[in-house]
């Protein structure tokens, strides 16, 4: 069967060694009953909470590493084979089973499946095995009688198991297929179109389909039929670890092949491989459908690789024929031909095509950035150029022709038999008819518009087809007969228009460099921003308003898109080719999905509603720990210690993972909730009491918040605040009473017990003064951060502690970008609120025993111990974005955008202890930084 390569780029993102994934050669996926992913490796099986790997292996009873099969159950929990042994994972420790006093072997294949009496059935050379797990006992038989295996010999050489929703197997047997259903078994082969061949793969589909695979060939039987029929992709000739058959959310059916991996759609097979960006080293061989409807591939050398917005997003980029990655325009026609206009000319694609195609046109064309694209009446399509060129292109010609030059062209607009154009140099028309070299003419404007810089930005038809043209400041309105001129200047505050759409309600919408604005447009002009936290400190180059009346608004950082209800920011996260939006921003096409506009590619929506689909946040309290001993919930109330409890958090979301933050708080201690980025909390020594740690992961842009994860404990009191304790201090009390009481008449006591009582207190007040004015001299007076001097005593001393411990420690020092130009332009008391809300921020986002000093000038300087790199660089990552989250507030209602220059530095165990060499060290890197264009992080070398 014929397999035609995918047109679409994929948006993939990998996971390996710097997410802590040790092995690259994936053998196996699953998913569990909380939401982690599980990956078998050829050394080792690891645990994955979306941001990093936690590896299993002798410590936690995986004798053997070399993982061959990992499968999660509904009821029976997670279970995992080697070619040793099967194991059941209980508490984070992996148990072995036996059968028969024996280990379990188990190969590569797909050699798990759960019964309808939710049994965990397993393929173990050629026997088919039943594991029951009740509580903490595991009973293992053979499924099959010695009685049934000596009927039906074929039931002792199984290869492979699917189990159907109604509870009847499909197997591989020797080299035919078997069916178990209700006791009866029946053996499928020749008279049911099947040729023998090892069968390695089982699945179904929605629709029924029955499949199954081999190494090199793929049969499927539909719902009701009596013979297999061949659909087999191209090519599969290369031998691969495990075959795959799986189901996606949509019904279709993906499997791994030579090139990658291929999908079955609308009767035939769709391609990714090379060409469409997934490169999977020695192959896919594992595929995985989340709990979310994601698709994760495991490959041979490539480690584990996320196809993120699968099902909804489609990319298209030069590798699927379009001139040029940077796209300006995008329209579809009248008899459904898609044609898109980039910086390299203009490129098509017909109904059920899988590539673009470029015109053979004139070679004077090339090169020409297509901007806009309208459809006349006499189904021609007309494109305006950034270089001035009107063309007009009749279908069957299959070519453009050059009608008029202009100056540079925006926007083209068709009404009433004319052609629009929103120039450099104002409003042109021209009559649709227009031969080639005819001279557009300026239309008639209010005299107001007349002005050479007047140039016009955008234009748009509302909805009742009367036009709207917008200058840098203004607003210009044709009704077919007569224009208006709306001066919007004042109503902007002189902000420049840069876009400009036609809203359903009538209003108008317009972009400006500093957010987006709804024009009311009838009676006195009036200007109403639109404030979302998407759109905050972000640029809004693009607007288009669909028929639904949402707006999706192109921004930098990707596409903010307005439902009627809510705003939702999507990105390459979510499946956007690039989050830089660019030309036209969007479109809609006629089934009502969107085109995406990009400078580096064209994505397609394929369900808009999908993006609305509230993302499911997971904070999961993975370990609580207290002098490297883990808390558990229910267990008996633990000893008071001096340790510091450490609370590991995570989320178990594996789209938008940039969109969140955690809220926490521990009754007990404080009612309040706090707030961090990092996955770690950490409290000093707690005294005795009841606690419950409380955890919630809350959405950046809307402020929506989980079900809260929870953690409850006891702590028995320390033996100086126990019950007998307090007794004896009791009885101890009431001897000092009859002591004091049989002296009290000896005034010489009362005198000495009041001047020392005076002693204490004076001392003790020196030793509070001496203290203050000890920390006082450490501290940097503006920023209540640590100085110089007393950073460099920090270095010393936790460099120290690294030798002794062993622990390695990151050294991170920041300069603020183009400073000199905040007391220069604003003065000095805006630069000191500039120093002091960073300085706040810093704080905020480090442990309490990281320390953050003021180095000199606009330089902070922090020591971090315990971090390694590059492991922890998602923890320096995070220190840049708090420093540029939120522009600062410097008085008189004035506010500055802050970014920093980094440079980071680690120190290791072993190293040279040269506290000066280290702080230089960070010091290049930070130079290096600010050489490279400032707002980045440097590594030292």
């Amino acid at each position: 069967m014929v397999t035609q390569a995918s047109a679409q780029q994929l948006s993939l993102k990998h996971f390996g060694q710097d997410e802590g994934l040790g092995n690259l050669a994936v053998t196996a996926l699953a998913q569990d009953a909380a939401g982690y992913l599980w990956a078998g490796t050829e050394n080792g099986l690891f645990r994955f909470n979306g941001a990093a790997f936690r590896r299993f292996g002798a410590a936690q009873g995986l004798a053997d590493p070399d993982v061959t099969a990992v499968f999660g159950s509904r009821d029976a929990g997670m279970w995992v084979g080697t070619r040793e042994n099967f194991y059941r994972i209980d508490g984070g420790r992996l148990t072995p089973i036996l059968y028969e006093g024996k280990p379990i072997a188990v190969w590569p294949g797909q050699v798990n499946a759960e019964s309808a009496d939710r049994d965990v059935l397993l393929v173990t050379e050629g026997r088919l095995l039943a594991i029951a797990r009740r509580g903490a006992a595991t009973r293992v038989r053979s499924y099959f009688s010695a009685a049934q295996m000596r009927d039906r010999p074929e039931l002792a050489h199984i290869g492979s198991i699917h189990a159907d929703a109604d509870g009847s197997l499909w197997m591989a047997c020797k080299r035919s297929l078997c069916n178990v259903d209700r006791g009866r078994v029946a053996v499928l082969g020749h008279d049911a179109g099947l040729p023998p061949d090892t069968w390695t793969s089982i699945v179904r589909d929605a629709a029924g389909t029955l499949w199954i695979r081999s190494r090199t060939r793929v049969f499927a039987m539909p719902a009701g039929a009596h013979r297999f029929e061949e659909r087999t992709p191209g090519p599969v000739r290369k031998h691969v670890l495990r075959t795959e058959l799986l189901v996606d959310a949509d019904g279709r059916v993906l499997t791994n092949t030579d090139a990658g991996v291929a999908r079955w759609q609308g009767g035939t097979w769709e391609s990714f491989g090379n060409e469409q960006g997934l490169r999977p080293g020695g192959g896919v061989t594992a595929i995985l459908r989340d709990s979310e409807h994601g698709i994760w591939l495991g490959t041979m050398g490539q480690g584990l690789v996320h196809w993120l917005g699968y099902g909804n997003w489609e990319n298209w980029t030069s590798a699927q024929g379009l001139p040029d990655d940077v796209v300006i325009s995008v329209l579809r026609d009248r008899h459904g031909i898609l044609h898109v206009g980039t910086r390299a000319g203009h490129a098509w694609q017909a109904p059920g095509e899988r590539r673009f195609h470029a015109d053979a046109g004139p070679a004077s064309f090339d090169g020409h950035q297509w901007v806009s694209m309208v459809v006349d009446a006499h189904d021609r399509l007309w494109a305006g150029t950034y270089s001035g060129l009107l063309l007009r292109r009749a279908r069957e010609q299959g070519q453009a022709t050059l009608i008029a030059r202009q100056p540079l062209i925006r926007q083209i607009l068709a009404d009433r038999g004319r052609i629009w154009m929103a120039t450099a140099r104002g409003v042109r028309v021209l009559p649709d008819t227009a031969p080639a070299g005819a001279q557009p003419e300026t239309a008639r404007v209010p005299a107001a518009w007349r002005r050479a810089e007047d140039q016009v930005v955008d234009g748009c038809a509302d909805r009742d087809d009367q036009l709207w043209f917008a200058s840098l400041t203004n607003l210009l309105h044709f009704d077919g007969k007569t224009w208006e001129a709306l001066p919007f200047g004042a109503a902007l505050r002189d902000r420049e228009i840069q876009a400009l759409a036609c809203a359903r309600d009538g209003t108008l919408l317009a972009s400006t460099y500093e957010g987006l604005w709804r024009l009311h447009v009838r009676g006195v002009p009036v200007a109403e921003r639109i404030d979302a936290p998407v759109l905050r400190n972000r640029a809004v180059q693009t607007i288009y308003v669909d028929t639904r009346g949402w707006i999706w608004a192109g921004l930098d950082v990707g596409v903010a898109v307005w439902n009627g209800s809510r705003w939702r920011l999507v990105s390459q996260t979510h499946g956007l080719v690039w989050n830089d939006a660019n030309g036209r921003g969007a479109y809609e096409d006629r089934d009502g999905s969107m085109w995406l506009i990009t400078s580096n590619g064209l994505s397609h929506v394929l369900h808009p509603d999908r993006l609305f689909e509230r993302a499911v946040r997971k904070p999961v309290i993975e370990a609580a720990l207290r002098g490297g001993r883990a808390v558990s919930a229910g267990a008996a109330a633990l000893p008071w210690t001096p340790d510091p409890l450490v609370f590991r958090l995570a989320n178990l979301q594996y789209e938008d993972r940039q969109g969140f933050h955690y809220r926490f708080r521990l009754l007990g201690v404080d009612d309040g909730w706090n707030e961090t980025l990092q996955p770690e909390v950490r409290y000093p020594a707690l005294p005795g009491g009841d606690y419950r740690f409380q955890l919630i992961a809350v959405d950046n842009e809307t402020g929506e918040q989980s079900a809260p994860a929870e953690l409850a404990f006891s702590i028995t009191p320390p033996w100086w605040r126990s019950d007998p304790f307090y007794g004896a201090c009791a009885a101890a009390t009431l001897a000092a009473f009859f002591a004091f009481h049989r002296f009290r008449l000896r005034a010489s006591r009362r005198r000495e017990a009041k001047l020392a009582a005076l002693v204490r207190d004076r001392t003790r007040e020196l030793e509070q003064s001496r203290e203050e004015m000890r920390i006082r001299a450490l501290k940097d007076a503006l920023t209540g951060c640590w100085n110089r001097g007393a950073t460099m005593e920090i270095i010393e001393r936790e460099i120290g502690k690294c030798e002794r411990s062993g622990d390695g420690l990151v050294l991170v020092l920041l300069d603020l970008d183009f400073f000199k130009r905040v007391n220069d332009t604003h003065g000095h008391l805006a630069g000191d609120a500039v120093l002091v809300e960073v300085a706040r921020r810093l704080r905020s986002a480090v442990r309490p025993y990281d320390a953050v000093g003021r180095y000199g000038g606009e330089e902070f300087i922090m020591v971090l111990p315990g971090l390694k790199l590059p492991a922890d660089s998602g923890r320096i990552d995070a220190l840049r974005e708090i420093v540029r989250a939120e522009p600062v507030d410097i008085g008189d209602g004035k506010t500055l955008a802050v970014t920093a220059s980094f440079g980071v530095v680690s120190f290791a165990p072993g190293a040279a202890r040269d506290t000066a060499g280290l702080v230089g060290r960070a010091d290049a890197a930070l130079y290096r930084s600010k050489n490279e264009g400032r707002d980045r992080i440097s590594y030292a070398d």
